[in-house]
């Protein structure tokens, strides 16, 4: 809905404004925040930087030391303050009386720390809440020192930690084992799952007429290969089983830096001088965020990738070039070049085949080293 819609429906309603910068959104703020989120986090365990307001973390090794550090001591529910666990408070006799979302968290947290077994340090469930633990300190220094609060999932790999920081939010993280697999999975739409939100998703729910994640389970691992191929069919027999294999990867900046505006409707552009006074904001920012970036982490781009999606097209178009030197006016000129041999209009007409998004990305990013030497 848009703003305006809403406070036609709710005059007394109080928006909060994203700042703008080159007619659009300036998110300069929000990845300000988001860096500085990034470098608490990384203090705890490997971080990998999925957008500005995600990231996958690796605790193995500082679970393993703080267990060691245990040495088979219980774990109180004190440092557990607003984790759930997913599957539980298994049903029981007391499932018809009323209690808080709250009461339902104390009473699944306590059967879970009931259930473990403190004095194996090979116990994955003891593994996932000394994780959890270390979160719940993590997410505490973020606030204290940012005032962010954020949500967190922890699980055995990327799938089901995104999936469970979803969950409870906000402010609040979730565990979720693999006996809560079966039950999350049996009523999760296939296209909430990382990977499987696009075409291959659409495809499994045409080629097998599933709707849920926990409905691939009655499929064979062949069965699966020979609609999918190979590959793909074995991650998806693997998938809905809750396992998973992709690594958290050491990263805390983006790999590449781009812009992008939207023009639905009647904002959608008609003519050349429309797109390329667009094309010339987009790149505006670019070059300001470009040399910041080099600036401040020490890279440089090689690479220029423009895009837009045009009326009635399902997907976008995209063109490569080189990336010679960090000035809008420069990288708007190469970008309109490469534009304009998707205008059907015809590349000298004043008209343009309508243009409902514009995107500018400078990729990949490579390290600038800085050497030094001594005098002779």
């Amino acid at each position: 809905m848009f703003a305006n819609d809403a406070k036609k429906l709710c005059a007394d309603l109080q928006l909060a404004r994203v700042n703008e910068a080159h007619g659009k959104a300036d998110l300069s703020n929000y990845r300000a925040a988001s860096v500085e989120v990034m470098e608490i986090m990384s203090r705890f365990a490997v971080v990998e930087r999925a957008s500005i307001d995600e990231a996958y973390i690796d605790l193995t090794d500082a679970v393993q030391k703080r267990i060691q550090e245990l040495a088979g001591q219980p774990i109180p529910e004190g440092a557990l303050k607003s984790t759930y666990v997913q599957g539980y408070p298994h049903p029981g006799p007391t499932d018809g009386q009323s209690k808080t979302k709250g009461e339902v968290r104390l009473l699944g947290l306590e059967q879970w720390l009931n259930s473990l077994h403190a004095a194996d340090p090979q116990s994955r469930e003891l593994q996932l809440t000394v994780g959890a633990i270390i979160v719940e300190e993590m997410r505490a220094a973020v606030e204290e020192e940012t005032t962010f609060q954020c949500s967190a999932g922890i699980s055995y790999n990327k799938v089901l930690a995104k999936l469970a920081c979803g969950l409870n939010k906000p402010n609040s993280q979730t565990i979720l084992s693999q006996s809560g697999v079966p039950g999350l999975f049996s009523q999760l739409p296939i296209g909430k799952i990382r990977h499987l939100g696009g075409k291959l998703g659409d495809s499994i729910k045409e080629l097998l007429g599933v709707e849920y994640m926990g409905q691939l389970t009655q499929f064979t691992e062949s069965t699966l290969q020979s609609h999918f191929g190979d590959k793909t069919g074995s991650w998806l027999y693997l998938l809905c089983r809750g396992i998973e294999d992709e690594p958290v990867k050491p990263r805390q900046l983006p790999k590449s830096i781009g812009c992008s505006k939207s023009f639905p409707g009647k904002t959608s552009l008609c003519t050349q001088d429309q797109v390329q006074f667009w094309l010339l904001q987009l790149c505006l920012e670019l070059e300001e965020r470009l040399k910041k970036d080099r600036e401040t982490n020490h890279r440089v781009a090689k690479q220029l990738t423009i895009g837009l999606h045009r009326q009635g097209d399902s997907s976008g178009l995209s063109r490569v070039c080189a990336l010679t030197r960090y000035e809008a006016q420069k990288i708007s000129s190469d970008a309109f070049i490469l534009l304009k041999s998707f205008n059907k209009a015809g590349a000298h007409q004043a008209a343009w085949y309508v243009v409902t998004g514009l995107t500018t990305r400078k990729c990949p990013i490579s390290t600038l080293l800085m050497t030094s030497r001594s005098p002779p």
